[in-house]
């Protein structure tokens, strides 16, 4: 999806359906630009690797500030601001919790540079609905890759939005399937059963969100 957002693939598509052909028209070339991981777990730390791989720097935010996996900055959740202003591609890879709920607002969305590429991969309750919606339409170089939705099937019962994302040129959506690949139960039982020694041998499981964090 970043792929995409920068090299405008979906824009200039839909131009070649109706016999435009941009050739000239700037992208965006990813080496040497910051990419923001807010949530750097597993899913953030595989994220931040392939990011490095296409040469961009990694700036990231996880609850304990500090990570074994390479990063040039890395902060708290207090930080956040911090993120936002030097991101040129923001990845949201956080848990949904009381903490991160509604956390990127009109406000956080404000400080972001107005060519930044925000995509939104863990849930849509993380980011406000109407504020994004209000942004992608100041900023039409402004680009949401949206994975994650507000209501979704499997969690909800059904798919909708309160706003016509898919009707903005700057808006890039898929139906929360980054996971949907061959061999993920596998490599998901591996890991559950790994949290579960752990446990059962007094070491920390992994991936815990704390009880005060938790949504019913």
């Amino acid at each position: 999806m970043t792929f995409a957002a920068a090299k405008r693939l979906f824009i200039e598509h839909h131009h070649l359906a109706h016999g435009a052909f941009h050739q000239f028209t700037p992208n965006r070339m990813l080496c040497g630009r910051v990419c923001g991981v807010f949530g750097f777990g597993g899913v953030g730390v595989a994220t931040a690797r392939l990011m490095r791989a296409m040469g961009m720097t990694i700036h990231a935010i996880n609850r304990r500030g500090s990570s074994a996996a390479p990063t040039e900055w890395i902060g708290t959740p207090a930080h956040l601001d911090v993120l936002l202003r030097v991101a040129d591609v923001f990845v949201i890879a956080a848990p949904l919790s009381h903490a991160t709920v509604g956390c990127i607002g009109a406000r956080e969305l404000s400080l972001m540079k107005e060519d930044a590429i925000l995509v939104n991969l863990a849930r849509g309750e993380i980011i406000d609905e109407g504020a994004l919606f209000a942004h992608l339409q100041g900023h039409p170089t402004f680009t949401a890759c949206l994975d994650a939705w507000w209501v979704e099937p499997v969690r909800h019962g059904t798919f909708r939005m309160q706003y016509p994302f898919l009707e903005l040129p700057n808006v890039i959506g898929s139906p929360h399937n980054s996971a949907s690949v061959g061999g993920w139960h596998q490599v998901a039982l591996r890991r559950a059963a790994a949290n579960c020694r752990r446990a059962l041998t007094g070491e920390q499981p992994t991936g815990l969100i704390r009880p005060e964090e938790r949504m019913e």
